[in-house]
């Protein structure tokens, strides 16, 4: 009962305490009851906004939806992939290192076909092979013959392929991959699995080009084969008569016009015709190389037939012959081709693997983030209501009282409804001045009646209102006149928004892509259109079979255009091919380039950027293939490789068995020292003197090539002069298609006179069209937000926000040249076109009294293939420096100096050796091709050829050096000197200059250890001058000028290191650190907070904390007091006794 009665005493004293509440009492306390009423309405007004926009304010940070960005620093591979599973599409990890090498997390292995680890090709097995006597049989087809060719070129090819692919893989494994965020598992696998893919394809098709340039090259010059496969010699009994050079045939098919005639190769009972095994999958061709291409080694996986082989050779050597694996095989068969197995690189099993952890520890994450969609936390809602109670408490206490003042008053005037007189008016402005004078926001509690008190609390009011009017007006001022730069934020901008903002903040607007790193395939297109010839009759087969139909012994003059025609055309069709497979192939790898930029580039500086990508790939596809093309040409200049067709070089019978060659003169031109002598190519009248028909545009050279480019096509543009040829070809054969002159209204860049060269020059092709795609570059680099900043005034919500948000607290308060200097040797007089020339000249007439391996007749191909050597190797280094120059180098972040001197010394480390490499292999693949097809050399190094009695087929017989054949190695090779003419005596040994089966095989052994010194250089001269005075005055080279090799360095060391003698490199920092322009630098301290951020910090907590603890201390404090009392009163009560 006791405790009915106080919840109703308290019931009754809450409903007068909320009753009476007056939270605007005046000062002093007013007794008019409208003024309390005023008060209390106030008072009720007060509550209700307050607790309606405390409500609001809660119910919007509680219910509103917002993406947070969540931070994780430094993850673990073992957290990014529990992140990725949880957050796959929003997780994004910056990179430490955005630029990675592929070796750091892709491992490429292969194992080759075992065939390049068997006994065929073993030096072993090439000795027993050679071991065969050549006068056995005379059969030139006969496998005992060229096998030891033939398995010399296997064993080349897998030295080719294995040097291949080391060099190709050492390139691979340095190219840098770039990403500025973590890439996600399954897509670096992928992408891991692309590159590998790209790598083994443009491994593979350049080494087919490679090898497809130096075959066509060969058949296209109708190189003669020291074997005699493809054409071989006619001897005659009269002396110094000349040796016919007969087309060899296979079946129906003519070396002439196809180098792919072959048939199934076989072994001869003596020197019957009757063949006593066919050796199974194994060919004989024109050349060897070809022959070997379409065979297999089925023969090779049965021990039987390997017995049957080795049965015919009877050699006094042992090998130990194990048979090919079935077993072994897996992508091939026993039957697929030597061709077949090149296609592959020989490769057996490829196994690559990407190790992704290798990868996330490279790429090196400081910081990753992701994005979720949640409710604001209650710390967050409980200082955002703080920072605002203030503010809002102090503006309603300034509204709130004086507008239900306000309305009432006008309440009051109308039911009082009396008119204001000049008195009246009187009375309100000393009501109002009273007002002011006694208004007082500090009245002491209770009010005070003392004079001085009221006044000191009158005078802080009025200078609280100052102060007050002061700083607002200061801080609206300040908000509302100061100039700041304001960064915008565009999140994914479409391609139309962002040219629209580009247009209007071309200076301040950057787009963060997120896909950094993108192929140019993406947004780059290079089509092209070939010169009108390499679709026209003239590069078919048919057109060349028809050629090839003149009969050969209709004339005896070997300039004869009928005779040389279809080796031009073959190489011409071999030239479009080349283009066409070289663009394709380098165009292939163009696409797969990576374009690297952080941020999106302007619309203007991409289309300049890809026409300078598009030149940049023309120019260097260019030198390429003509780099290429130059080494061959220079390398059968330089063995004085001879043609079938005796352009270059013609066999004589001397006065005994023994043939020489002699170097064919065009006017006064020397094939002996160039390759370029020519003159216009004729057709003769039969076998007279009498010149028919001047071919016009085409030429007849040393070479059946060198006379194609010197050549143009004007003739076949005109049908008048395509039906002269015709009618001296034909013969009564009939036409059995209509030919077709080419079309002058077809030609863009070049004319009907342009040279086949200047068509190469250009890569034959007549147009070049490309076009950059801005939108696909757009979409590929997907910005995912865009930023500009604009100079601005604060606009009026951000003002009105911070003075609200200052104001409660303020009213309780008041930052490469790799210039290099090439071997002196490349400078000297030894490779001047003045000594080449004269030391040539001296020796042309005495060419057939030297002996074979005499100084002065190998010293004229020596000095031209240093030459060559010079010019190729400074041809060499200036395109891949050009090459290297427009690599990219890319850092998301300023690479420090030490760093960055570090990295540009392994980039041009990596420079010199890969263009070594290159180099070394490029020769290399050309050097075995060669020895592979046993081609005779014009100086006859490597063969010799005898003649019997009466017009009989020559026999060649290889040369030896002391216990070195040639058909051997073309390694062979001795020490140079000069005889006394007509024997064998040896009156002086030419010091480090050696002699060997081709001239660049003795280069490559020789060193230049004679022309150091003064007495050698004049004992050379005085061999060679007979009597004749020399005009220019030698200058032996210098030793002193030597660095890195020796006066006993040979040629093939010196080409070793590319005949550089020193290499100088220098890293500009200044240069890299102003095109990288970094905008903005960060480091981090650990520091205190400053007091500027402490004080602006507790100023605007501090009016929302004040009156929220005025609010709840006094309150809290009273109830307190109440309680105590009323537990004491009952602790006092006193309780009646029993």
């Amino acid at each position: 009962m006791r405790l009915t009665m106080n919840l109703s005493e308290l019931c009754i004293k809450i409903k007068l305490f909320v009753k009476n509440l007056n939270l605007f009492p005046s000062v002093p306390p007013s007794t008019d009851e409208h003024d309390l009423k005023n008060q209390r309405i106030s008072t009720r007004l007060f509550i209700l906004l307050l607790v309606i926009s405390l409500t609001i304010l809660l119910l919007y940070n509680s219910l509103v939806t917002i993406t947070q960005t969540v931070y994780i620093n430094s993850p673990s591979l073992h957290e990014y992939s529990s992140y990725y599973s949880s957050y796959p599409q929003t997780l994004s990890c910056a990179c430490t290192q955005i630029s990675i090498s592929y070796e750091t997390f892709i491992k490429i292995k292969y194992s080759f076909h075992q065939v390049c680890s068997s006994f065929l090709v073993t030096q072993q097995w090439i000795d027993y092979l050679a071991t065969f006597r050549t006068n056995s049989t005379t059969h030139l087809d006969d496998f005992r013959l060229v096998s030891t060719s033939m398995f010399e070129g296997l064993s080349s090819f897998c030295y080719l392929v294995t040097a291949t692919i080391r060099n190709r893989l050492s390139q691979f494994y340095t190219t840098r991959y770039v990403s500025g965020t973590v890439t996600p598992m399954k897509v670096l696998y992928s992408q891991a699995q692309a590159f590998t893919s790209q790598f083994i394809l443009s491994t593979t098709n350049d080494f087919r080009l490679s090898l497809i340039t130096i075959r066509n090259a060969t058949k296209s010059n109708a190189l003669l084969s020291g074997q005699f496969t493809n054409y071989y010699l006619l001897g005659s009994e009269r002396s110094y008569s000349h040796a016919a050079s007969i087309v060899s045939k296979y079946n129906d098919c003519d070396c002439g016009s196809s180098s792919q005639c072959a048939y199934q190769s076989r072994i001869y009972i003596n020197s019957s015709d009757l063949v006593s095994l066919y050796v199974s999958g194994m060919y004989t061709g024109c050349f060897l190389v070809e022959a070997l291409l379409q065979s297999d080694l089925r023969c090779f996986y049965n021990g039987t037939c390997i017995d049957d082989v080795k049965s015919y050779f009877m050699s006094h050597l042992s090998i130990d012959s194990e048979p090919l694996h079935l077993s072994l095989l897996v992508r091939f068969t026993a039957n697929s081709t030597i061709e077949q197995l090149l296609d592959q690189l020989m490769v057996e099993q490829w196994n690559d693997s990407t190790q992704y952890e290798n990868y996330y520890n490279a790429c090196n994450p400081s910081i990753c983030t992701y994005t979720v969609e949640t409710k604001n936390g209650t710390v967050y809602i409980v200082t955002t209501i703080i920072g605002l109670l203030g503010g809002l408490i102090t503006v309603l206490k300034l509204i709130v009282p004086r507008a239900v003042m306000l309305l009432r008053r006008k309440k009051q005037a109308r039911t009082l409804n009396t008119r204001l007189d000049t008195q009246q008016i009187h009375v309100f402005m000393c009501t109002v001045k009273k007002y002011v004078c006694t208004y007082n926001l500090f009245p002491s509690v209770p009010p005070s009646t003392d004079e001085h008190d009221l006044k000191n609390q009158r005078i802080s009011t009025r200078l609280f209102i100052l102060l007050l009017v002061i700083s607002l007006t200061i801080l609206l001022l300040y908000n509302s006149l100061v100039t700041i730069t304001q960064t915008v934020y565009i999140n994914s901008p479409s391609l139309h928004e962002y040219s629209s903002y580009y247009s209007s903040y071309p200076q301040t607007l950057s787009c963060a892509c997120t896909q950094i790193s993108i192929s140019y395939e993406t947004f780059i297109k290079i089509k092209y259109s070939f010169h009108q010839v390499c679709s026209s009759f003239l590069v078919t087969q048919q057109w060349i079979d028809y050629l090839a139909t003149f009969r050969t012994n209709s004339t005896t003059h070997l300039d004869d255009f009928r005779l040389v025609s279809t080796s031009m055309f073959e190489g011409l069709s071999s030239f479009c091919y080349l283009v066409t497979a070289t663009i394709r192939n380098r165009l292939s790898q163009f696409y797969t380039t990576r374009y690297v930029s952080g941020t999106v580039t302007p619309m203007k500086v991409l289309y300049s950027q890809g026409k300078a990508f598009t030149s940049q790939f023309i120019v260097s596809t260019t030198d390429d293939f003509r780099l290429s093309l130059t080494t061959i040409r220079n390398t059968t200049q330089s063995n004085g490789l001879v043609t079938a067709l005796q352009t270059n070089y013609e066999f004589f019978r001397r006065v005994d068995e023994y043939i020489v060659a002699r170097s064919v003169l065009y006017e006064e031109c020397d094939c002996g020292s160039t390759p370029l002598c020519s003159f216009q190519s004729v057709i003769y009248h039969g076998s007279t003197d009498t010149v028919s028909f001047y071919v016009p545009g085409i030429y007849t050279a040393c070479y059946p090539i060198e006379a194609l480019l010197q050549s143009d096509l004007r003739c076949f543009y005109d049908y008048d002069c395509i039906n002269s040829i015709l009618s001296s070809i034909s013969y009564g054969i009939p036409m059995f298609w209509n030919l077709t002159a080419m079309r002058p209204s077809l030609l863009v860049r070049f004319t009907a006179n342009s040279t086949i060269e200047q068509l190469l020059d250009e890569l034959m092709v007549e147009q070049w069209n490309d076009s950059t795609q801005y939108e696909n570059y757009y979409n590929a680099c997907n910005p995912s937000i865009c930023t500009y900043t604009v100079e601005t005034k604060n606009g009026a919500v951000y003002i009105v926000t911070t003075i609200i948000g200052l104001l409660g607290g303020l009213i309780t308060v008041l930052k490469l040249t790799v210039p290099r200097a090439v071997k002196l040797v490349c400078s000297s007089f030894f490779v001047s076109e003045e000594w080449l020339k004269n030391y040539i000249g001296f020796n042309y007439f005495v060419v057939g009294e030297f002996i074979f391996d005499d100084f002065r007749l190998i010293g004229t191909w020596l000095f031209q293939v240093l030459a060559s050597f010079c010019q190729l190797i400074n041809m060499t280094i200036s395109n891949r420096l050009a090459q290297f120059y427009t690599t990219q180098y890319v850092s998301g972040t300023v690479t420090p100096m030490k760093v960055l001197y570090s990295q540009t010394k392994l980039f041009t480390s990596q420079f010199i050796s890969s263009t070594t490499n290159e180099f070394i292999l490029s020769l290399s693949t050309i050097r075995n091709t060669t020895q592979s097809n046993a081609l005779i050399s014009g100086q006859l190094t490597n063969y010799q050829l005898l003649t019997k009695t009466g017009s009989t087929p020559l026999q060649s017989l290889p040369r030896s050096y002391g216990n070195c054949s040639c058909v051997v190695s073309s390694h062979c090779g001795y020490e140079s000197g000069i005889h006394s003419v007509l024997t064998d005596t040896v009156s002086f040994y030419v010091p480090g200059i050696y002699t060997a089966c081709y001239p660049i095989e003795a280069l490559l052994q020789s060193d230049l250890r004679c022309f150091y010194d003064y007495d050698c250089i004049n004992s050379i001269l005085s061999s060679i001058s007979y009597g004749i005075p020399m005009f220019w005055n030698l200058t032996a080279m210098r030793p002193s000028l030597l660095v890195r090799f020796t006066a006993n360095s040979t040629i093939e060391q010196l080409l070793d290191e590319l005949m550089v003698e020193q290499w100088n490199d220098s890293t500009q920092y200044e240069n890299y650190y102003n095109a990288c322009n970094p905008s903005i630098c960060t480091y981090t301290v650990e520091t205190k907070n400053g007091a500027v951020y402490i004080v602006t910090t507790i100023i605007g907590l501090l009016g929302g904390l004040i009156t929220v603890l005025k609010l709840i201390v006094p309150r809290a404090v009273k109830f307190s007091v109440f309680c105590m009392v009323k537990y004491r009163s009952r602790g006092s009560r006193i309780t009646p006794s029993q």
